[in-house]
């Protein structure tokens, strides 16, 4: 069942949006519903809001500037693209994947190639831009043993369960992220010449260390999954999904990254990483509008490259006292006006 309330907290515009989500997304049709996340994400920009503030500030970094209005509206809509993809996958998965999927022949063969030349399987690097399930669902109808590492808290909420939910649907291994069989489960899934999907442009854990790397000028704070796991045979191929757009979307996979094995331990795990990080970062700039995640990061880079770096930044970030709730408040007055034939 997909179905469900989606209890919110004071100021909880995630789970409004959730609610609005799950109601549209079944009647919406799929080509429709880019141009509906838009209208979403124009209502929460239409308000000031800690979502909108952290969007601008990650928006105005990878851009290398001041990000716009508009600039913060696409991301907020890339992130309402994909909550729309996980109700369509939890619902209907053929709907969800009936669009242009273009993953380049020589993209796919790069993948073949490394499983086959592997001693430990593959991990497929990815940052936070477009339709990483989608993405993931069309390498496991390929015949991909896939993988996928995911945040959730240890008691889940109705919107994360939904998500988990959705995220099922690719059909990919679910790993929870810093549980204790975490390393077991990614190593079940590579020991038999798997590919495990992760994402890598920041590092959601405030216990323990990463890797800083630079990127955008700056430093950032990245997993040391990566480079722990290449050291033992596995290879690590960075790669992306576009954001989906009416007449679909695209993927694309480049060569592994290769391990610098002369080096002593910590700093080859620096080189190797501060190598994915280079990749990961032209992903980015490359497609800033793709780039969804507004969500609270533990010890936020942005945030300190802001602070150390960018002090201009945050007086706009905070020009006006965020109120969430009112945002939350506008969302659910959408939820409560809009019907499928008005809005796409």
């Amino acid at each position: 069942m997909t179905e469900g309330s989606f209890p919110r907290g004071q100021g909880d515009i995630q789970a409004a949006v959730v609610a609005l989500v799950a109601r549209l997304a079944p009647v919406v049709p799929v080509p429709r519903q880019p141009d509906l996340a838009r209208k979403i994400a124009e209502v929460i920009a239409s308000r000031p809001s800690t979502m909108g503030d952290d969007m601008f500030l990650r928006q105005s970094i990878i851009r290398g500037g001041v990000a716009t209005p508009d600039h913060v509206i696409d991301g907020l809509a890339a992130w309402v693209t994909v909550l729309l993809d996980l109700d369509n996958l939890q619902r209907d998965r053929s709907r969800a994947l009936d669009l242009a999927a273009q993953l380049p022949d020589e993209a796919l063969d790069r993948l073949v190639r490394a499983r086959s030349k592997s001693r430990n399987g593959c991990i497929l690097a990815v940052p936070h831009i477009g339709s990483i399930e989608l993405f993931g669902a069309h390498l496991k109808d390929r015949g991909v043993d896939l993988g996928f590492v995911y945040t959730i808290g240890r008691r889940p909420t109705p919107v994360e369960q939904w998500i988990y939910r959705g995220r099922r649907a690719t059909l990919a291994t679910p790993i929870a992220f810093g549980r204790r069989n975490t390393g077991a489960e990614i190593t079940k899934v590579l020991a038999s010449n798997g590919v495990v999907i992760m994402v890598v442009d920041v590092y959601p854990s405030d216990r323990y260390k990463g890797i800083h790397v630079k990127t955008f000028d700056n430093e950032f704070n990245y997993p040391p999954g990566p480079a722990r796991y290449a050291r033992s045979g596995t290879l690590v191929l960075p790669g992306f999904a576009s954001r989906r757009q009416a007449d679909g979307f695209s993927m694309n996979i480049i060569e592994p990254i290769a391990y610098p094995e002369s080096l002593p331990m910590r700093s080859a795990a620096r080189d190797f990483t501060q190598s994915l990080a280079t990749h990961i970062g032209g992903f980015l700039a490359d497609q800033p509008s793709a780039y969804w995640l507004w969500h609270p990061i533990p010890n936020d880079p942005f945030r300190a490259v802001a602070q150390r770096q960018r002090p201009d930044l945050l007086p706009l970030a905070s020009a006006t006292p965020a109120d969430d709730e009112a945002v939350a408040v506008a969302v659910e007055a959408a939820n409560s006006a809009w019907t499928a034939s008005g809005i796409a």
